[in-house]
Order: structure tokens, then sequence, then C-alpha cells
């Protein structure tokens, strides 16, 4: 597998750190809780229950670390690394997982890498060539390695992503309790701000209001559902029509074609914009 260098030429650059990632909050979430040895810990492992968003707030801005913080982002990974040292235990089932078992943790990464490669597919007017998705996959893959797990099982290739993506998505995820509990929070009638982490700091005040969140209801439905692979919703049975994937589709083109209107400190996470500026002086 070729040495790849993350920085500003860089394709995981230009799309890891895009706020636009909160789009694909609700998604990102469910797709781990569904990985058993994920699920479970999360249960076991932290206040789920009591604050979904919890886990999130504190994770991303250390995960975009790793991508955004240059010399220090090798320090950043094996920081992440070092958390998820005492997350272990077994399962309802009766298995045993821990979160450095390396199947597990590259799973939890993989889903960043699809939020990653989803906000240039669905969100974002720029098409990504074949090459450019090979690249960003590549670039993935030195992000994971910033983290210092194994990486025998890492696929070499973007190919060899999706097919083990495909059979994660078709054999290995379940059902659990977490997964429920998002799902039901999403039907209700004041969903959770479980993306409130990528909402930049000047839009959360406004965002956290108990009418704007009624307002975002469905939308947020939408989109964290209609993010789903098409698979793993038909296997669990999760709600999704035909009105709802035009009205999806609606939304992304919106986004879009409106984002670049936004002002940077809204369109970049902090940690993106503090590299930009670091990097360039300038942001894209």
């Amino acid at each position: 597998m070729p040495t790849v260098e993350l920085g500003p030429s860089s394709l995981l650059w230009r799309y890891a750190g895009d706020t636009r990632i909160a789009f694909l909050g609700g998604t990102i979430g469910l797709l781990q809780l569904m990985y058993p040895a994920i699920g479970a810990g999360v249960l076991e492992h932290s206040n789920f229950f009591e604050d979904p968003a919890d886990r999130v707030f504190r994770s991303l801005p250390r995960i975009l670390g790793a991508v955004y913080d240059g010399v220090a982002s090798y320090d950043t990974g094996r920081q992440i690394r070092d958390f998820h040292r005492s997350i272990r235990g077994t399962d309802a089932a009766g298995r045993r997982y821990h979160a450095l078992d390396p199947a597990t943790f590259w799973w939890a990464h993989a889903t960043f890498q699809f939020m990653a490669e989803q906000v240039a597919d669905r969100f974002d007017r720029h098409r990504l060539s074949i090459e450019e998705r090979e690249r960003l996959y590549l670039e993935g893959v030195a992000w994971y390695r910033r983290y210092g797990v194994s990486d025998r099982i890492v696929p070499h290739d973007r190919a060899g992503f999706q097919a083990e993506w495909d059979r994660v998505c078709t054999e290995v995820l379940e059902m659990n309790e977490a997964v429920r509990f998002v799902l039901s929070a999403l039907d209700a009638p004041l969903p959770p701000m479980g993306d409130r982490a990528a909402v930049p700091a000047p839009l959360r005040p406004v965002a956290d209001q108990p009418l704007v969140r009624r307002l975002l209801r469905h939308p947020s439905r939408l989109v964290a559902v209609g993010g789903l692979p098409a698979a793993v919703r038909e296997r669990f049975g999760i709600r999704w029509t035909s009105a709802d994937q035009v009205q999806l589709q609606l939304i992304e083109q919106t986004v879009a074609r409106t984002w670049r209107f936004l002002p940077p400190t809204v369109r970049w996470q902090p940690s993106a914009y503090a590299a930009w500026q670091r990097e360039r002086g300038t942001v894209p």
C-alpha cells in the first residue's frame, strides 16, 4: 500500500473537517452502534441513555485532530487509542469484546471514512472521479495508522473497502437496545441534538431551541436514516419510502448549491479551520 501524506493538498483535509459532516452524524452513530462490540461498549461504558450526544461531543474534536493537528496528529491518534484500552467486557450474547480489537476499531474508523466520502457524494457540487475516490480512501488509511492500532485487517484499496463494508452491513451488524433508542428518538416530537458536536459554536444556541428542533425533526430523520446503506434499512425493517427519498435528495441538492455562501467559520470545524490558517494563512 503506497505511503500517503495528509495536508492541505489532500482530499481528506478537504472533506473530513467540513461542517457538512453534521448531516452524517446520525447515520454514522447508527452504523457504529449496530456493530456488536461497539454497541455493547457504549451501553456498558458510557451514559448513553442519559446523554446520547456525549460520546460524539467528546470524541469528534480529537478524531479530527488526528487529521488536522500537523506534527502532533500522531500523538492525538495515540491518545484516542489509549482512551479505549479499558473498554472491554462481555456482551448480552456472551461474546467477549474489546474496543482495540483491530476489526472493531477499524469499523469505527471506516464509518468516519464513509462520512468524508459521503460529504462529497451527497452534499457537494464536485463529483469524485475514480482516481479521487481511491486517493481519498488511501488518505483515510493514513489517518487510521495515526492511531497506532494494527492495520492487518485494513483493506488495501477502495474496492476491498467496499467489499468488506458490504459484508459487515449484511452479515455483522445487529439491532440492539441502543439502536432502537436512537431510531425512536428520531421519530420523537422533539429529537435530541445528537449532532451538536459538529454544529459550529455560533449556531448551537439556535440549534438547541425547542422550536428549531421541532422544525428539524423530519429533516433530521430523513438525513440520518436516508444515509444508511439500503441493505441495512431493509435488513432491520427501518421505514423508508419513495417520498422520503425525494425529500432527502432535495435537502442534499439545496445544501450542495448554497453551502459556499456561508462564512468559513460555519463551513469548517474548529480544528480544520485552525489547520488551514496555520498551513495556508487562508481558508478555502
